[in-house]
Formats: structure tokens, C-alpha cells, sequence
């Protein structure tokens, strides 16, 4: 996960940074698992909040009820797919790490204080 802080940021610093050219990689974010984040969403929520697997075959209708229109949750299936199968994944070869510093729960925090702005 990273966070739009976190992508601005390290954006800024590569922008503002030395010179370079050429291809080049950079890998911004840290793995966490669906329960950390139920996790802290249920502390800036206070409640208790589960995270739970959706079997593949109902994928289309969970996106659809994110707002992802019928019909066009291929891309999102597709993106899930690739994360599953390994195909996307954090420490690829030659890539710069950079670890995100904004956690789900300061995204969660922000989120809720701009909901009651």
C-alpha cells in the first residue's frame, strides 16, 4: 500500500533531486496485510472491523459495489490476478525501495477529519 502523500512526496524528491538518465525503477510503499489495515480502520472508526476474503467469483459484484460499473471490472480483476499470482509484487530486481511513511490508519484519520469538514 502507499498512500497519495507518500507518491507526491517521493515525486517531489525525484524531481527535485540530482540529475539522472536513463530507465529507472522506483518501488514506493510497504506490504500490510488486510488485517492491519481492518485494524486500523476499526481504531479511527472505533468499531470492530473484519477483514474477509470474497471468492473470485464474486469479485465483479464487489467491485460494482464500490461503484466500479457493471461491466467494466475487468481491469480491477485483472490488477487482482496479478497481485495474487505474484506477478506484482514489492522487491523486484534493480527497482529502488522506497518504504511509504503514511499509514492506513493516518489515510483513515485524514479521511474522517475531511468528512466532517
Amino acid at each position: 500500500m502507499v498512500a497519495t502523500n507518500d507518491i507526491g512526496a517521493e515525486v517531489a524528491t525525484l524531481l527535485s533531486g540530482p540529475a539522472w538518465s536513463g530507465q529507472r525503477v522506483v518501488e514506493l510503499g510497504s506490504m500490510i496485510s488486510a488485517d492491519e489495515v481492518a485494524k486500523q480502520l476499526g481504531e479511527v472508526l472505533k468499531l470492530d472491523v473484519k477483514a474477509f476474503a470474497v471468492p473470485r467469483a464474486g469479485w465483479a459484484e464487489a467491485f460494482e459495489q464500490f461503484g466500479v460499473p457493471k461491466g467494466h471490472t475487468g481491469p480491477a480483476e485483472e490488477m487482482f490476478e496479478a497481485v495474487n499470482a505474484g506477478w506484482m509484487d514489492l522487491g523486484v530486481e534493480g527497482a529502488e525501495h522506497v518504504a511509504g511513511t503514511t499509514s492506513a490508519r493516518d489515510v483513515f484519520e485524514a479521511a474522517q477529519d475531511a468528512a466532517k469538514a
